[in-house]
């Protein structure tokens, strides 16, 4: 027989469905005012409540279903685990997850899933514990080792984690998953020959297989193996992070361009847009009339790119053209190869605005060195970012420093205050012409692998880059040039994650150029 209360928790399913959530919600709420221990309603409320991504209510409401149900079932214990995880309960989420597995029928599948769920949430430490349960109660299972693996690598534990991606490819020679990230791994500890020999097999196994082409692209570009590298780096379309802006008219790198637009679009990174503009001149001189799209807060500074080439932001209306190709296709569909030099600066500051900068900042002290520095990448990976913490002796050094960072916290602000040498002016950069102006007043730019490292040597502004021990791959390898930018010195972690060794001989550096050494024997 229906009761009224069922009636209710009945209108509340429907508007759950139609989307009213707001509405399903204080319909149940009215139902736990008149019965407060009403399952139906409790129920409802918690699994509306998750969707309305209202965790602590969701798990507030699960925690009390749970107490009135002693043997719920799984399905009701993992959700009750998420709903407490995303409300930042873990403790309560871990005790959830471990009743999850005593009702489970698939102890071996929860137990991976519960896994993989906190190693999603950014507890590699939580999430390695239960791989371990997992491949101890299930040693055959190759995915409980690649996944512990992986835990193992985020933990910076990293012989265990290669010889667990070993493993895992021993019991599934036939995937290629291990074999990517043993390659990855290897290439992490400068094992180059055997990353290689693992990626090669991962294609062999899988030539679809989008993390085999693109990390094997990664490593050929590291190691200056630029035709097989730009190859290969066209998988990146197929990653999922990125779409063309386009299915039709890709120019093949064949067909003749003279006389014809071609529309060339920038992707996602400003560094990137940066370095591969330099490539725009060639399609100019084959006879291009180039229309380039670029992010809006490089439209200005690009403006005088190259003769030939008209710059629009990539919000604007594009125009008709006859053919299209991505800017990072280009040395690819160009057959470029190694020759990736250009004449340096290929970029230039405004007039204009340098003279407003020239007159904001003043005239420089006597003897005084001026200092831009940029210590976060805007984009991930973390890695590449040195706090400020690490940058106190260059402060130190007597030099007058300029925050570049245009999106500096209020904690990093506070930080930077401490200093009187220090003048923070990132606020006050609207777009890369801004800061390319600023940048012609400084005597040198130090910035992390960030898109004012690109922005510096594309002007020919001596910068120093601050590198990681395996670096993104434009940077190759035991070297302190590059060939992309000849004004850049580079200053590399001597180990994974060491940047007061990276540091300490900037400031050696750095003490050099402040007894009046020219910077070329600096660099």
């Amino acid at each position: 027989m229906t009761t009224p209360l069922d009636a209710r928790c009945e209108r509340a399913q429907q508007l759950s469905a139609a989307g009213r959530l707001d509405e399903a919600i204080a319909e149940l709420r009215q139902v736990l005012k008149q019965s407060p221990e009403f399952v139906p309603a409790l129920e409802g409320l918690a699994y509306v409540s998750l969707r309305m991504r209202a965790f602590e209510a969701a798990a507030d409401a699960f925690d009390r279903l749970l107490a009135l149900v002693p043997q719920p079932g799984a399905q009701p214990c993992f959700d009750a685990a998420m709903a407490n995880l995303q409300a930042g309960r873990q403790m309560r989420a871990e005790a959830l997850f471990e009743a999850t597995v005593q009702q489970s029928h698939d102890v071996i599948g929860t137990m991976h899933t519960v896994g993989l769920t906190w190693a999603q949430a950014g507890d590699n430490a939580r999430a390695l514990v239960w791989f371990e349960r997992t491949a101890a109660k299930a040693p055959a299972l190759w995915q409980a080792h690649f996944n512990r693996g992986r835990a193992l690598g985020a933990l910076g534990r990293y012989d265990e984690e290669i010889d667990a991606y070993r493993l895992a490819n021993a019991i599934a020679p036939q995937q290629p998953d291990p074999l990517v990230n043993l390659g990855v791994a290897l290439r992490e500890r400068h094992a180059f020959t055997d990353a290689l020999q693992c990626l090669h097999e991962a294609v062999k196994r899988s030539p679809d297989h989008v993390g085999a082409r693109t990390n094997r692209a990664q490593t050929h570009l590291l190691l200056g193996d630029y035709e097989p590298g730009w190859h290969d780096y066209e998988w990146r379309w197929q990653e999922g992070v990125q779409e063309r802006r386009f299915a039709d008219r890709l120019w093949d790198g064949h067909t003749s361009v003279e006389g014809k637009t071609v529309f060339v679009y920038s992707e996602p990174g400003y560094g990137d847009t940066l370095q591969f503009v330099r490539f725009l001149p060639r399609l100019v001189k084959m006879g291009a009339n180039v229309v380039l799209s670029v992010q809006a807060p490089l439209v200005t500074l690009l403006g005088g790119v190259a003769r030939g080439v008209t710059v629009l932001g990539d919000h604007m209306p594009v125009p008709s053209f006859d053919w299209q190709v991505p800017l990072l296709s280009l040395p690819h569909l160009l057959r470029i190869g190694g020759d990736v030099a250009v004449h340096s600066p290929y970029l230039r500051s405004s007039a204009g605005r340098e003279m407003v900068w020239r007159s904001a900042l003043g005239a420089k002290p006597e003897g005084a060195l001026r200092i831009g520095f940029v210590w976060r990448a805007r984009a991930l990976p973390p890695q590449r970012d040195v706090p400020l913490a690490h940058w106190a002796p260059v402060f130190a050094s007597g030099a007058q420093c300029y925050a570049l960072q245009v999106d500096a916290t209020d904690e990093e602000r506070a930080e930077l205050a401490r200093y009187s040498n220090v003048h923070d002016i990132g606020a006050k950069l609207s777009d890369f012409a801004e800061t390319a102006a600023v940048m012609a007043q400084m005597d040198l730019v130090i910035s992390v692998d960030t898109a004012a490292l690109h922005l510096a040597g594309a002007l020919g502004k001596p910068v120093w880059g601050l590198i990681q021990h395996t670096p993104n791959w434009r940077w190759q390898l035991d070297r302190r040039d590059s060939d992309w930018y000849p004004s850049v010195t580079l200053y590399r972690q001597p180990e994974r994650g060491d940047w007061d060794g990276a540091m300490a001989q900037v400031v050696r550096d750095l003490e050099v150029l402040m007894r009046g050494a020219p910077m070329a024997q600096v660099a």
